[in-house]
């Protein structure tokens, strides 16, 4: 079938019947196009009624031997040029007035007659039968009887006529030049459908040249002089050299100017109104191709009706082979075969060959269509070679499917690819190895800058060869430059690959420091391959170490504090019986000086009872046991520890400046130890203000929050900080060794923050401030009802 359609087609002849634009069809057309037009306006137009030459001789020799040139088919009789052509019918007329000589010019070169006036003469070429030609016929019932015959080409005064009028849809664009009434050239530009030709037309000029410019590439010239002398020489020239002077007599110069542009140059137009041109291709030409053929028929569709059934039955087999592979890979049957040792790889370069080979055998089968006209030996077994690997290459794609089906629907496919485990082998050898040590040691921006210099480099490489090894022209420059670029790209590429795989690292190392900075486990790991393994690794140690030294530390702090707690219980025993025998001692009767020995006794129990009792209190506070979280008005409670202090108020002889903003303040707290604190803070000014100074305590609202400050001049210089004072057992004033433990501002501290507060000492010169900050309960305003 694509043997006898290529065959056909070649000519331009459709299976259906039609003419097609082949291109072999189409060069030829326009060959006999040309020559028909040419042969018209250069030898018809100057025939006198007796069918005799008048014309000029130099032009007639250039015309056959343009026509010897291109191989057109022809020969010389009696009445003229008569063309030969196997394939088309053709007829060629020019209408001329009937001449009637009034005076004859005649020399070596030219033969001419002056036209008067007379009635049309038509003088015709054709291959066509004069059973419809007559010589009585006129030229209106000829173009009549031409245009009955089927696929007819005919240009007719200006005009261009097809019998298949509807355009192909393709269009095809003819450039040529005509002379305008002034007598200089002009540029048209022809559109038309390729199922149509070109008008073209002619001119000739005052250098006694002849272009002809009818369907032809570029324009045709004939010459009325020989090239053997001046006049000739002159007419042949394409471009003048003019002689010009420079301003002020700097010297001559000279320029190159076409001769169409010359100032004397004129050209004339020629006149293709009279031109006629009908072209038809032979219907019985065809018919005999297609005869050729005839036997071919049968054999295309006995061959197309048994590769329908073979492909049907085909696919038929390949579904029922894909199920049996799905029922047993569902059924989970195994039996061992060359196939399951096969990887999966195997599989996937199969069928990349498949598909680079089917695109070969195409083009391969498609030269063994054209290369012979009809089927022998050599043909046949080179499609028996095409079949037998088509057959080869589809069984290997069906067990390529099959076998994939049941791998997968045994769970198994992963597993059969063999590249993932051999890849894993060598990634543990490259691990155990000095280089891997080496790489890995080394910084990854390193790297990264490593591969981006190189990459620029090759780009700047690429840039400056290839437009060099492009302008030279040569194969060997082409061939170097084609690999620099090459070689670029793939670099390009991997450093590309290896930036978008460091990047991927680095998004996994900036999630495993967040959840180091949250405290949270982090389970996503780095390849040890990667870049950033190195870095990785040593902030998981990190993370360990400052996990390891955390944990010592909390352990270390609540060791320390159940030793302290421990201790303070065991000393409350024995000091109690110490102050129960000095309170005896007291009642007993003593001389004056053993009493003041009992009197600092006492007063010495009695402060390491209270020492006792706020290491106690300390030490529970700060292991968070022994928080009974309630809610409570701070304003209240502020008021009750200013009560109880009064009596130390008025032994102070200090004046208190109260300033409290809230009617109330709802906190989340112990009130115990809250109460504690605020009596602390009081004791603590009382106990280390100026005598007397004031002292200010204020409650205050800010934000969120209640604050409660108490600000007070120290009766000694401040040279210690505000991170010292709360710490336990330090005291502002060292050279004091009566008063407190130093433990009541580090109890205020942990108390506060145990009921999640905030406790802050601030100074300024000798100005001490205490400030505890707690949460206010947020509260939601009661909605008002309606009265009834």
């Amino acid at each position: 079938m694509s043997r006898i359609n290529g065959r056909l087609s070649d000519l331009g002849w459709n299976m259906d019947g039609s003419i097609d634009s082949s291109d072999e069809y189409c060069t030829e057309l326009k060959n006999m196009y040309e020559q028909l037009c040419i042969l018209g306006v250069c030898e018809l137009a100057n025939t006198d009624s007796s069918g005799n030459y008048i014309g000029n001789k130099y032009v007639k020799s250039d015309l056959l031997y343009y026509f010897d040139y291109n191989g057109y088919s022809y020969k010389k009789t009696d009445d003229g040029i008569v063309p030969y052509s196997d394939t088309f019918d053709y007829y060629v007329s020019y209408t001329v007035p009937e001449i009637q000589a009034d005076e004859i010019v005649t020399d070596e070169e030219t033969t001419s007659v002056e036209t008067v006036s007379g009635e049309e003469n038509v003088h015709y070429v054709t291959n066509i039968s004069s059973e419809i030609f007559g010589e009585s016929k006129t030229e209106k019932q000829r173009l009549d009887a031409l245009k009955s015959k089927k696929y007819t080409y005919i240009l007719r005064t200006g005009d261009f006529i097809s019998s298949q009028m509807q355009s192909s849809g393709t269009m095809d664009y003819y450039s040529y030049q005509v002379a305008e009434e002034n007598g200089k050239l002009r540029d048209v530009n022809e559109s038309y459908p390729e199922n149509y030709l070109p008008l073209g037309g002619w001119y000739s000029d005052s250098y006694g040249r002849y272009v002809f410019n009818f369907c032809n590439e570029s324009p045709i010239k004939f010459y009325e002089y020989p090239e053997n002398t001046e006049v000739g020489f002159t007419a042949r020239r394409e471009w003048v050299d003019i002689e010009s002077n420079t301003a002020e007599g700097s010297g001559i110069y000279y320029s190159t100017l076409p001769i169409c542009d010359m100032p004397d140059y004129v050209a004339v137009a020629g006149d293709t109104e009279g031109l006629t041109v009908f072209i038809s291709p032979r219907e019985s030409y065809f018919r005999s191709l297609t005869g050729k053929y005839n036997d071919l028929w049968d054999v295309y569709y006995e061959t197309r009706a048994l590769t329908i059934k073979c492909g049907v039955l085909a696919l038929v087999l390949i579904a029922y082979l894909i199920a049996a592979a799905v029922v047993r890979g569902l059924a989970e049957e195994h039996t061992s075969s060359f196939a399951d040792m096969i990887p999966c790889e195997f599989y996937i370069l199969a069928w990349f060959l498949i598909m680079v080979v089917s695109s070969e055998m195409r083009f391969l089968y498609w030269r063994m269509n054209e290369a012979s006209d009809v089927l022998n030996d050599d043909t046949g077994f080179g499609y028996m070679v095409l079949g037998a690997a088509y057959a080869v290459m589809t069984g290997v794609a069906v067990h390529s499917i099959t076998h994939g089906i049941k791998l997968r629907s045994q769970r198994k496919l992963r597993s059969s690819f063999i590249l993932p485990k051999l890849m894993k082998k060598l990634s543990e050898k490259y691990l155990s190895t000095s280089m891997y040590e080496t790489r890995r040691n080394r910084p990854a921006g390193s790297g990264l800058m490593r591969r981006s210099i190189v990459s620029l480099a090759a780009f700047l490489v690429s840039a400056a060869v290839l437009p060099a090894a492009i302008g030279e022209n040569e194969e060997s420059y082409l061939i170097a430059a084609s690999l620099i670029c090459g070689i670029s790209s793939l670099y390009f590429i991997y450093s590309q690959i290896r930036a978008m795989l460091l990047s991927c690292d680095l998004t996994k190392l900036d999630r495993r420091i967040t959840e180091l900075n949250r405290n949270t486990p982090f389970e996503e790991e780095i390849s040890p391959l990667s870049e950033l393994s190195r870095p990785s690794d040593m902030l998981k140690n990190i993370s360990d170490t400052v996990s390891d030294a955390v944990e010592e530390q909390i352990k270390s702090e609540r060791m320390k504090i159940e030793l302290v707690a421990n201790v303070s219980h065991d000393l409350k025993t024995p000091l109690t019986s110490i102050i129960s025998y000095i309170d005896l001692l007291k009642k007993t009767e003593l001389d004056d000086e053993a009493m003041g020995y009992v009197q600092i006794l006492d007063k010495k129990s009695q402060k390491l009872k209270g020492i006792v009792a706020d290491v106690f209190s300390l030490a529970k506070a700060t292991s968070g046991i022994d928080v009974n979280m309630e809610e409570l008005d701070l304003v209240r409670l502020f008021n009750q520890s200013l009560a109880d202090a009064d009596d130390k108020i008025k032994e102070s002889k200090k004046t208190f400046k109260i300033n409290v903003t809230e009617d109330s303040a709802p906190v989340m707290g112990d009130g115990n130890k809250l109460y504690r604190v605020l009596q602390n803070i009081i004791d603590n000014a009382l106990k280390y203000s100026m005598d007397g100074s004031r002292i200010f305590l204020e409650l205050t609202r800010d934000g969120e929050n209640i604050v409660f400050t108490a600000k007070n001049i120290s009766s000694y210089p401040i040279d210690f900080t505000a991170d010292e004072i709360t710490e336990r057992f330090v005291r502002g004033d060292k050279s004091r060794t009566d008063g407190g433990s130093g433990l009541g501002l580090s109890i205020a501290k942990s108390f506060t923050e145990a009921c999640g507060g905030r406790f802050e000492i601030e100074l300024d010169g000798d100005m001490f401030k205490a400030i505890m900050s707690m949460p206010l309960i947020n509260k939601e305003e009661p909605e008002e009802k309606d009265t009834i």
